[in-house]
């Protein structure tokens, strides 16, 4: 993201509510949950497999340059905790991206937020994803000011990919700064959702780690 660009101002706009859930968290057999890495126990973070197809749907493919958009969702509580529930992604289809930065213009910011009143109502603007093509997964320094100026809710979270191995990473707040997570779930039901997502990723060559035989 590109801090110095005065259009990314409009994100300062109020765009989630502090207002908590009660609704129990993804489980089995209602949902099918699968770990990546180690849920620390701060933040469990909840990723749908929609929210995975809709992002690598609209990665480019023609060009490594960058891409991201916004998370939608519901911040949640039940009776083990607070957790973030990230139901799906809004790409930034009208955004400018380059090799090294992405800048969401007006035209890109009032196309996130029509999207978001159109389609996702009820939820909450829970975070942003990103990509670094071929960087790795960290937040620069304008990453960093995006999120502590414009997603500096204790619940919203930060997604960074790097498509070219396919590694993923979450951060998140804690103790008023931001750390990578060092795992998060994946929930969903194996259906034609997550048939369709096998399909995107064998496209790029490549497995997501959540296999039917891994599902723990």
């Amino acid at each position: 993201m590109n801090d110095k660009d005065p259009e990314i101002k409009l994100s300062a706009q109020s765009v989630t509510r502090d207002h908590t859930a009660s609704r129990p968290r993804p489980n089995q057999p209602v949902e099918v949950v699968g770990k990546v890495g180690t849920v620390p126990a701060a933040l469990s973070v909840f990723v749908h497999l929609d929210t995975v197809a809709t992002i690598l749907n609209a990665l480019p493919s023609d060009k490594p340059v960058e891409a991201g958009g916004l998370l939608v969702g519901y911040n949640c509580a039940d009776t083990q905790g607070k957790y973030l529930l990230i139901t799906d992604a809004i790409p930034a289809t009208l955004a400018q991206g380059q090799r090294l930065c992405l800048t969401f213009t007006h035209q890109a910011w009032d196309q996130m937020l029509t999207h978001k009143h159109r389609e996702f109502p009820d939820e909450l603007i829970v975070g942003w994803y990103h990509t670094h093509p071929g960087l790795g997964v960290f937040l620069s320094g304008p990453d960093l000011f995006i999120h502590q100026h414009f997603f500096s809710h204790p619940m919203q979270v930060a997604l960074v990919i790097d498509p070219h191995d396919f590694t993923w990473g979450m951060f998140c707040w804690q103790d008023g700064g931001l750390v990578a997570a060092t795992g998060y779930y994946i929930y969903g039901q194996i259906n034609r959702t997550y048939q369709a997502l096998e399909q995107i990723l064998t496209q790029y060559g490549v497995s997501w780690p959540l296999q039917p035989q891994d599902i723990t």
